[in-house]
């Protein structure tokens, strides 16, 4: 039961997490930059808040859902939460992303490489396929908070 491969995801994912990713961005760095009044600001050019975003990419769980075998669908306002509706403090939905990538990086840890290409529920990408669609879906919805962060930032200068 090798684990050459899923630690070489769990790192993709540690990297995505910290500062040793290939963009070298401290999300976290970024994250707590933030405030709530940050987070919750419509920007113009831009469909949704930071903390629509980042309420989205906590709905992550549901790849930790679907290893667990529990075949879990969100409803489209789990997925995206409109700005009016999000009753979350900012430094709540940081520290769910937190929870998120460490609950995930547990139930890696159990797996071996040999499992990573069965599918993660039946009829669904393999695991293989779906832990990276979950590191690529988790660096692009950064890059967008990391950039509508900058632009808040250098339009209060």
């Amino acid at each position: 039961m090798g684990k050459t491969e899923i630690n070489r995801i769990i790192e993709q994912i540690e990297r995505l997490h910290n500062n040793s990713n290939w963009v070298v961005v401290d999300i976290y760095e970024i994250l707590d930059g933030i405030t709530d009044n940050s987070a919750n600001l419509k920007l113009l050019h831009f469909n949704h808040t930071i903390h629509q975003i980042a309420r989205h990419l906590v709905t992550d769980f549901v790849v930790l859902k679907r290893l667990q075998g529990i075949d879990y669908k969100l409803t489209e306002k789990e997925n995206w939460i409109p700005a009016k509706e999000i009753n979350y403090k900012w430094t709540d939905t940081v520290n769910d992303l937190k929870n998120n990538k460490d609950e995930l990086i547990r139930e890696l840890r159990s797996l071996s490489d040999n499992i990573l290409d069965n599918p993660i529920l039946e009829n669904f990408s393999s695991i293989y396929v779906t832990l990276h669609g979950y590191v690529q879906h988790s660096y692009y919805h950064f890059g967008q908070i990391v950039l509508m962060a900058k632009f808040i930032e250098n339009s209060e200068k």
